[in-house]
């Protein structure tokens, strides 16, 4: 019986051990790649945090014209200043959005501010958090409804674990504000 109970053990420990080196090369992955992706090709593209080499490596790469930093306004910190010191060196707009916290999800006047930057923002436009998981998958979820028309169940996808967003714990609230979101605003 214990040599049975032994197994079991070590089986279940084997299982978690490699579950925790996907997650954590996964996570690596999404770190050493800025977690970019498209969100429309040719037109929006969301991410994490880049440093100064990545966002000029993407900005030309993808031809950005325009960054929506869902991170907020926050002149006294070092990757901020970085930040717009690089858009205004490559003559790009940069516009800050705070309605969208990774545990903190938009009134709707927030949201109506942010489908007025995906209105008016030069595109392609790049859409950026800290991680590029939680508040890039909702602000990507918004854009693939109200830009792109597409269905709820699709746009759904920006808000998944292939963006490195958990949908457990305190970030749910955006999943449940998305899947909460009036089917009207989401058509538009």
């Amino acid at each position: 019986m214990e040599f049975r109970r032994n197994k079991v053990l070590r089986s279940i420990a084997g299982i978690l051990g490699i579950l925790a080196v996907l997650f954590a090369a996964r996570v690596w992955y999404l770190e050493e790649q800025g977690n970019f992706h498209p969100i429309t090709v040719n037109e929006a593209y969301r991410s994490a945090q880049l440093d100064r080499d990545e966002l000029v490596h993407y900005v030309h790469k993808y031809h950005i014209r325009s960054i929506i930093n869902l991170r907020g306004h926050r002149p006294s910190e070092a990757w901020y200043q970085e930040e717009t010191e690089t858009a205004r060196e490559l003559g790009i707009p940069h516009f800050d959005f705070d309605g969208i916290g990774a545990t903190r999800a938009p009134s709707p006047r927030q949201v109506q501010r942010l489908l007025k930057l995906f209105a008016t923002s030069p595109r392609p436009v790049l859409l950026h958090c800290r991680a590029g998981a939680d508040r890039s998958g909702l602000a990507a979820a918004l854009w693939k409804t109200i830009i792109d028309g597409a269905p709820a169940s699709e746009a759904r996808r920006q808000l998944s674990w292939c963006y490195g967003h958990v949908p457990v714990g305190p970030t749910t609230v955006l999943d449940s504000f998305f899947d909460n979101w009036p089917t009207a605003q989401k058509e538009g």
